[in-house]
């Protein structure tokens, strides 16, 4: 790695080849195992395992190690990812800031740091120029933290395409605009730029739900509603929608209108701002999010009863979104997750929805986790896709 200035230099080498990547990705997702249990599971010969092993212990991706604990008879030799074979720079852009992570290959956080980003110009857009350079100050402040760095990721809330143009930047202001080129430009490094939402579904996909599921959803609950999916091993890398069709489904005909003018959709009861407004004109008075927590906290019935609401919107959303998927798993994050889903009423309707007809004998239960999320969290989220993309994931 070379620092000069700002600018980060990538000094290693190329992604892997897919045999080398499949071997590689299993180990990271499921950890370490023997030569014969990776051929048998990946469908490899003998003679295959063993040359891709040596290449990726070679390469210093992969180390063979005797099993710590030996069984009876012979030690075997377990292959192992290594953790500090790549590092990457992963950023969550809002609208006024850049959070920044460092992350070595099994996607745990060695750093953490933040940076403002330039004021919006009299347009509204925050500008690309400052914001680059923001970015590359944030990587190479990043990058004194690890032996040496490989690659940066960058999540936007919004469109984004070819894992480089922001399409429509949600909070930055952003139509159309290419943010990878003139990174990569500027460090030298391998740049990746993709949807937030997106970007924690990959981390999900290779540490989290991914594990034990291949088709899965993930909801986000915070500055607006968030949708992610992954269907059989494979992140959806853009919606048809953005996830309007499932934000805005119907949930009562008689409850309060979203700030796009539909009745009782499910943003009208969960997106925070439309809660915060509907709350403040009952109320007469401004009424934030964490208002409503503190007060149904004190004991507030009406508090309780404006985020109950979110909490069955909630419920209907990810009852929805496992049957259209046709899965058992929902993962739900956000900031404001927590405040919400930590209520009966959501759980309640989901065993409504559940429930089986008097006639049906098949029964089905939903298998759903709460993660609630810091913005190092989003920007980790955003290195993992780093990583997948140094790797050759992408």
């Amino acid at each position: 790695m070379v620092i000069s200035g700002t600018s980060v230099q990538w000094t290693r080498g190329a992604g892997l080849s897919a045999a080398e990547l499949a071997v590689t990705r299993h180990l990271l997702v499921h950890g370490p195992a023997t030569r014969g249990d990776l051929g048998d599971r990946l469908r490899l010969s003998s003679a295959s395992m063993s040359r891709l092993a040596r290449a990726l212990v070679d390469g210093g991706i992969v180390s063979e190690d005797l099993e710590p604990v030996p069984g009876v008879g012979r030690p075997r030799q377990l292959l192992s990812a290594v953790p500090g074979a790549r590092y990457v720079v992963g950023c969550k852009l809002t609208g006024d800031t850049a959070y920044g992570v460092v992350c070595d290959m099994l996607g745990e956080v060695r750093s953490t740091a933040q940076a403002a980003l330039p004021a919006p110009q009299a347009d509204g857009t925050v500008p690309l120029a400052g914001t680059v350079k923001t970015v590359a100050q944030l990587a190479n402040k990043l990058a004194r933290r690890v032996p040496s760095l490989d690659g940066i990721g960058l999540s936007v809330g919004g469109v984004v395409a070819n894992r480089s143009i922001v399409r429509e930047g949600t909070f930055l202001g952003w139509h159309e605009v290419d943010l990878a080129t003139p990174l990569r430009d500027r460090t030298g490094l391998p740049v990746v730029v993709t949807n937030d939402v997106t970007a924690l579904a990959r981390e999900q996909l290779w540490f989290g739900a991914g594990r034990t599921h291949s088709t899965f959803g993930l909801i986000t609950v915070g500055a607006g509603i968030g949708i992610a999916l992954v269907r059989e091993g494979v992140a959806v890398e853009e919606l048809i929608d953005n996830g309007h069709l499932l934000a805005h489904a119907p949930v009562d005909s008689s409850g309060p209108r979203c700030s796009m003018g539909h009745t009782g959709c499910v943003a009208a009861y969960l997106n925070r701002e439309d809660i915060q407004d509907h709350a403040s004109a009952a109320a007469g008075r401004s009424v934030t999010f964490s208002d409503l927590v503190q007060a149904r906290a004190a004991g507030d019935h009406t508090a309780a009863n404006w985020l109950d609401g979110a909490a069955r919107a909630l419920g209907h959303l990810a009852a929805t979104f496992a049957g259209a998927l046709q899965t058992t798993r929902i993962v739900l994050a956000g900031e404001d997750v927590a405040a919400i889903a930590n209520s009966t009423a959501m759980t309640d309707v989901i065993a409504a929805r559940l429930r089986p007809g008097p006639d049906e004998t098949q029964r089905c239960t939903l298998d759903i986790t709460t993660a609630p999320l810091t913005f190092n969290d989003w920007a980790r989220g955003a290195a993992v896709v780093g990583i997948q993309n140094v790797l050759g994931a992408l």
